[in-house]
């Protein structure tokens, strides 16, 4: 009698700022890791770069601009990695 409905699930994507970390010249990195962890509010350091390989799912814009502003502030540009997180394979039918 009804149709079945499919939803799909909205895609997430991972930003990751190693691409422009690796940019980010000797003298300058221990400043903007400063930076980008009271940004991030992360105290530790090897939290840090767990977030800076592994990137972040779904970041505020806020924080996005604010990072971003930190490269800039750089002279660098070109920052994000962005990659869309593979979706689930089976689509959830709604009753």
């Amino acid at each position: 009698m009804y149709k079945e409905n499919i939803t799909k699930t909205i895609a997430k994507k991972r930003y990751s700022f190693r691409k422009g970390y690796l940019q980010v010249t000797l003298k300058d990195r221990d400043e903007l890791r400063e930076e980008l962890k009271s940004i991030l509010r992360i105290t530790q350091r090897s939290y840090f770069y767990n977030v800076m390989n592994a990137g972040i799912i779904d970041i505020s814009l806020p924080r996005f601009e604010a990072i971003t502003q930190a490269f800039a502030r750089r002279n660098i540009t070109d920052v994000w990695d962005i990659t869309e997180l593979p979706q689930s394979s089976q689509p959830e039918k709604a009753k």
